[in-house]
């Protein structure tokens, strides 16, 4: 991701990462909650494996330490409040998409 983006001050490749792996974690526990299966295996393969995998709250918290430690405060701020709240409503929203689909 971070080929794809050039960051210039702002991680928005990590923010992006997370963005996606917390959609698709959110996708899977729908899909595991309405499809019961007794090959369990494969639940944590992908969901901490894969998702945790890409996601990169490690990075999160690196770029969070570096913003605090040269004093910017509100870039830390404005990139902790946009991880929360972004993360938050795209949960939401793969939440709701994905219940309505495999309900029917």
């Amino acid at each position: 991701m971070s080929l794809l983006l050039v960051e210039r001050g702002f991680p928005w490749a990590t923010l992006l990462d997370n963005y996606i792996g917390s959609g698709l974690l959110m996708a899977l526990v729908v899909f595991v909650n309405h499809h019961p299966d007794p090959r369990w295996w494969w639940r944590p393969a992908v969901g901490a494996g894969f998702c945790g995998g890409f996601t990169t709250y490690s990075a999160f918290a690196v770029k969070v330490d570096e913003y605090m430690r040269a004093h910017n405060y509100l870039g830390a701020t404005l990139y902790m409040a946009a991880s929360v709240a972004g993360t938050y409503v795209i949960v939401v929203f793969v939440n709701k998409v994905m219940t309505k689909r495999v309900s029917r």
